[in-house]
């Protein structure tokens, strides 16, 4: 599959405070995949996006954009030139115009494209309001329509969920990847939150003080990870024996089980109830809809999954 972007051995360095946010960084993202770049606040995600973007200069590397070289030590293309549109989280929109002239800022478009645009970006009822008169979810769906009119080689998304509510957050989630891949696009989206990546993502990179550690599907990164960070950045994680673990919901409590445990507590999270056990001094968390083990009880459990590390 064709590579959209290519990046070889980036590197950035931030001289206050002697930051390191791009450490020799080489990947590619697909065409026609949402990439997501995984990370906790300052691991360097957001600068790497600045990067590809062009509103940040790396201090060495090279980074092609459809095979044409838009950075190393001799080109630094401008950013309007490097076929990327950018939705950043405050979605930008401008106050005294429309929906439709908000989505056609800057560009001069026929009538057909900014239809098409607001029918597969569902704003069409609402193309004359304006943006104080319209929801949050809607104003990203207008602010996603304003880049992807442009039909961009690449679509960098910033964080574009982190201003919305928690209730609205998983639809809104749901229409940005059917938005998305209705354009048939190439997306990078840069996030800290865990669900947003596995639901959105063909591809993740886990990010870590400017070191991209990890680069997999959703399963290959929460089933194999490569270290002890990435595994435990995806979610809990027990230690069954010397480099063996495994994920909570790969532990069963069952009467032939190889292991002998007491039910330390068993808690209620909707779906699932987390229990945890305690073997030898060591708690062991599970992932069950067993709502009958009460405190103290003895167990048994085996483990139908393991991660090596």
């Amino acid at each position: 599959m064709k590579s959209i972007v290519t990046i070889r051995h980036l590197k950035k360095r931030f001289c206050k405070g002697n930051v390191c946010v791009a450490n020799d960084i080489n990947l590619d993202i697909r065409e026609g995949e949402i990439f997501t770049v995984l990370g906790k606040s300052g691991s360097g995600k957001t600068t790497f996006l600045r990067m590809i973007a062009g509103l940040e200069k790396p201090d060495f590397g090279e980074i092609c954009i459809d095979d044409a070289i838009v950075f190393n030590e001799k080109i630094d293309v401008v950013p309007n030139a490097r076929g990327v549109a950018v939705v950043f989280q405050n979605y930008a929109l401008l106050p005294h115009l429309s929906i439709a002239s908000n989505i056609t800022f800057g560009g001069n478009f026929s009538a057909e494209t900014l239809q098409d645009v607001l029918e597969k970006t569902n704003l069409l009822d609402i193309k004359t309001k304006y943006p104080h008169e319209i929801s949050g979810g809607q104003q990203q769906r207008v602010a996603l329509a304003r880049a992807l009119i442009h039909k961009p080689k690449i679509l960098l998304l910033d964080e574009p969920l982190s201003n919305i509510d928690t209730e609205l957050r998983s639809l809104l989630r749901e229409e940005l990847k059917t938005m998305i891949k209705s354009f048939g696009i190439t997306a990078l989206f840069i996030t800290h939150d865990k669900e947003d990546a596995f639901y959105l993502s063909d591809r993740i990179a886990i990010m870590q003080g400017g070191d991209v550690l990890q680069i997999g599907t959703p399963k290959e990164i929460y089933y194999q990870p490569k270290n002890l960070y990435c595994a435990n950045f995806l979610g809990k994680i027990n230690h069954i024996d010397t480099i063996i673990y495994a994920r909570p919901e790969n532990i069963v409590i069952c009467e032939d089980g190889e292991y002998e445990a007491h039910v330390k507590s068993n808690l209620f999270y909707g779906a699932y109830y987390e229990t945890i056990l305690e073997r030898n001094g060591q708690d062991f968390y599970v992932h069950s809809t067993n709502e009958a083990l009460q405190e103290g009880k003895k167990v048994r459990f085996m483990v139908n999954h393991t991660i090596v590390l």
